[in-house]
C-alpha cells in the first residue's frame, strides 16, 4: 500500500503539469469512472477514488456551465421570464421585471455616490428585497458587498470596516441606533437607513427612526432617488477571482477574519447543486430564512434558487411558530434552516391546517441533528403529504458555503453526504498525509467555491491553506471527520473542541454524542470549566422538565461510560438550563459557561467502578 501511495503521489505531480488537452483526457476518465466503465480495487484514498461519483449521473458530473458575473448569471437565466414572481416579502410580490429594474436603480445610486469597481459597501441587515437589489447591483458594477452581522463585536467591526476602507453602509432600521456610533467610528461617510418593511404592503405605515440627514444619512427611498439622473451602468465583465462579498468568521479561535468570496465562489456553487440531484424548478417557491451575513444565506438559499427561476419567499423572523406556520400556509418546494427550527414540526400546538405536498428539497445544517428528531420530523412531513427527506449538508464560509450534500440517493442518514461536483474531500492526519477510509482526521477540501483569502490577513491565509506536492490548494477546515468507502462524509466535530483530563486529550463531541442518545436530552454542550473539570450543560426535552435531575445525571454518566469504558470521559458536574448563552454571530458563549459556578449538580462517578461490568 505504501508503494502504491508513492506512485499515486507522483501521478498527482504529473497531473498538476498536464496541458489543456491532457486535462480533457482526465475528464474523460472521470466520466468513464462514473459510468462504471473503469473498475479496479480502491486505493483507500478518497481524493483518488472519488467514490461519491457513484451517486451522480455522468452527464451531471461533466456538464460544467461557464462561470459568469453573478449578476449576469441571474439576468441571463431569467430575462425571458420577466412576469414571473421573483420575491415574496410580507405580502408583496415582486416580479423579475421589477427586480431587475430595482437592481438598476440601486446601481445608479451607488455610482452617483462614487462607488466603483473594487470598492466595498457595508450591508448590515436581515435579508430584504433591498439587500438583494444592493448585492446584485454591486455585482453588476464590480464592487464588493461587505456583509456585517449586527451582532458582531463592535470594536472588531470598526477594524474590519476600516480594513476594506468602506465609505458607505446600508443598515436596517432596527439596527440603526445600536450601530450608529460604530459606523461613524469606522469611517463610514454615507449611511443609508433601510426600513425593514420598505418593500412590504405595510411599508408606508411603518415607523422610521430619526436620522441625521445633515451628516449624509438618508432613508433607502431617498438614496434610490439620488441616482435618477445617472445612466444605468453596464455589467462589468467576468474576471477570474474577482471579489464579490466579504463575510466573517465567528472569532471562536481569536479575532474574527474577513472571508473574501469571489464571483467564482458563488457561481461554482450555484452550478454544482443541480448536478447532484438537488433540482430547482422555475416558479417553485423556496423559503429563505438564513441571514445574509452567513455565506449560506446569500449564496445557497438565495442566489441558487433565484438563478434557476425559483420564487424566493423571505421572512427573517427566527421563530419556530412563524417557520412552521409559513411552511404549512405557503407549501414551498424547499427550504434550508437549522434543526432547531425544523423541531417546531414536533410541537403539536404549532401544527395547523395546511399542506406540504410541494416540499421536496429540505436541508438542515449548522447543528447536529439527532436521528430521533429526523425520523419524527419526516413523519410529520408524511402527515402533510410530502415525501421529502430532511437532509444534511456541510460547509463553511471559507469554502463558499457548500462542501458536501446528501441527496435522495445517498443511503446514510447520519452523514453529511458526498462532495458537490467539482469538490474533493480528504481526511488528513497532523502531518498532512491522507488517511484511509473510516479513519478519523481533519477534513481538507479542494474546492472551486472557496474563498480567495482572509482579507488583509496573509498570515491567517497561509495557515488556512495547505499546498500539496502537486500544487493542489487544500482548505483546512478545522473539523474532524471520517469518509466511508462509499464516499459519504461524517463530520464529528471541531478539532479545537477537546478537553485534557489526567493528561489525556478527549474530544468533547464524543461525550456529547453519547448524551444525545438519551430520550430526555434535547441538546447538550460538554466543556472544561475553569477548574479543569468536565461539565455537561443539558437542555431537556419538553415533557421531561419535572423529572428527577439526579437520575438524569446518573443516566448520562452510565451511557458515557458504556460507550467509552473510561472514567475520564465521565463528567461529575451537570447544569440543566433552558438555553445556552449566546455571543456574537449567534454562537454559543462557551467561555461564559466555563466561568459559571452556580446552579450545578455534582454527581460522583466512582460508583461506576463498582457497578459496571466494563471494569
Amino acid at each position: 500500500m505504501e508503494n502504491q501511495r508513492e506512485q499515486l503521489l507522483e501521478l498527482r505531480k504529473q497531473v498538476a503539469q498536464l496541458n489543456d488537452e491532457e486535462k480533457k483526457l482526465r475528464e474523460l476518465y472521470l466520466q468513464q469512472l462514473a459510468k462504471g466503465e473503469i473498475q479496479g480495487p480502491p486505493t483507500g484514498l478518497s481524493i483518488i477514488d472519488q467514490p461519491g461519483l457513484q451517486f451522480m449521473q455522468p452527464e451531471d458530473i461533466m456538464n460544467v456551465p461557464e462561470t459568469k458575473n453573478v449578476y449576469q448569471e441571474l439576468y441571463d437565466n431569467n430575462k425571458d421570464h420577466m412576469h414571473q414572481v421573483a420575491l415574496m416579502y410580507f405580502g408583496a410580490k415582486i416580479t423579475f421585471k421589477t427586480f431587475f429594474a430595482n437592481i438598476d436603480k440601486t446601481a445608479q445610486s451607488l455610482v452617483a455616490n462614487g462607488v466603483k469597481k473594487g470598492d466595498f459597501v457595508t450591508i448590515c441587515s436581515a435579508l430584504t428585497p433591498e439587500v438583494l437589489y444592493t448585492f446584485y447591483a454591486l455585482a453588476k458594477i464590480g464592487a464588493v458587498a461587505n456583509m456585517m452581522s449586527p451582532f458582531f463585536d463592535k470594536d472588531q467591526m470598526v477594524e474590519r470596516i476600516g480594513e476594506c476602507n468602506s465609505k458607505m453602509a446600508i443598515v436596517m432600521d432596527k439596527f440603526y441606533e445600536p450601530m450608529h456610533d460604530t459606523f461613524k467610528k469606522s469611517g463610514i461617510e454615507k449611511l443609508v437607513v433601510l426600513p425593514s418593511l420598505n418593500s412590504s404592503i405595510l411599508g408606508l405605515a411603518a415607523k422610521k427612526p430619526k436620522i441625521d440627514e445633515a451628516n449624509n444619512e438618508t432613508y433607502w427611498n431617498g438614496f434610490v432617488k439620488e441616482g435618477k439622473n445617472t445612466p444605468v451602468p453596464e455589467t462589468v465583465a467576468y474576471e477570474e477571482q474577482m471579489p464579490m462579498a466579504l463575510v466573517y468568521s465567528s472569532g471562536s479561535t481569536g479575532a474574527s477574519k474577513g472571508i473574501l468570496l469571489t464571483h467564482d465562489s458563488f457561481e461554482n456553487s450555484v452550478h454544482a447543486y443541480p448536478r447532484c440531484a438537488v433540482k430547482i424548478n422555475r416558479g417553485d417557491i423556496y423559503y429563505q430564512i438564513i441571514p445574509p451575513w452567513f455565506s449560506t444565506g446569500i449564496s445557497t438559499s438565495a442566489h441558487l434558487p433565484l438563478s434557476y427561476g425559483g420564487t424566493l419567499f423571505m421572512d427573517p423572523r427566527f421563530d419556530k411558530k412563524v417557520f412552521v406556520g409559513n411552511n404549512l400556509k405557503l407549501n414551498p418546494a424547499g427550504t434550508i434552516a437549522s434543526i432547531s427550527l425544523f423541531q417546531g414540526f414536533l410541537d403539536e400546538e404549532l401544527l395547523k391546517k395546511g399542506s406540504l405536498s410541494n416540499l421536496n428539497v429540505t436541508f438542515q445544517g449548522g447543528e447536529k441533528m439527532q436521528m430521533k428528531d429526523k425520523i419524527a420530523i419526516e413523519e410529520v412531513f408524511r402527515k402533510y403529504n410530502s415525501n421529502a427527506r430532511l437532509m444534511n449538508g456541510y460547509g463553511q464560509c471559507e469554502c463558499g458555503a457548500g462542501i458536501t450534500t446528501q441527496t435522495m440517493n445517498t443511503p446514510s442518514n447520519t452523514s453529511v453526504g458526498i462532495p458537490i461536483p467539482g469538490v474533493r474531500v480528504g481526511i488528513f492526519d497532523e502531518n498532512n498525509n491522507e488517511v484511509d477510509y473510516d479513519v478519523r482526521g481533519e477534513i481538507y477540501v479542494d474546492t472551486p467555491c472557496g474563498m480567495k483569502e482572509y482579507y488583509s490577513n496573509p498570515k491567517a491565509t497561509k495557515e488556512y491553506f495547505y499546498y500539496d506536492e502537486a500544487g493542489v490548494k487544500w482548505s483546512k477546515t478545522g473539523d474532524i471527520g471520517v469518509i466511508h468507502p462509499n464516499g459519504e462524509l461524517e463530520v464529528l466535530g471541531r478539532a479545537i473542541d477537546y478537553s485534557v483530563i489526567n493528561g489525556k486529550k478527549l474530544f468533547n463531541f464524543d461525550i456529547e454524542d453519547s448524551i444525545l442518545k438519551l430520550d430526555f436530552v434535547q441538546n447538550c454542550d460538554v466543556i472544561t470549566n475553569n477548574n479543569g473539570e468536565l461539565a455537561a450543560h443539558i437542555i431537556l426535552r419538553s415533557g421531561f422538565e419535572n423529572g428527577d435531575l439526579n437520575q438524569y445525571c446518573r443516566a448520562i454518566q452510565e451511557i458515557i461510560y458504556e460507550d467509552n469504558a473510561d472514567l475520564d470521559y465521565v463528567p461529575c458536574n451537570f447544569k440543566f438550563r433552558k438555553e445556552f448563552p449566546i455571543k456574537q454571530f449567534s454562537k454559543r458563549d462557551t467561555a461564559a459557561m466555563a466561568s459559571e459556578t452556580e446552579g450545578f449538580i455534582f454527581m460522583d462517578k466512582n460508583y461506576l467502578n463498582e457497578n459496571r461490568k466494563l471494569v
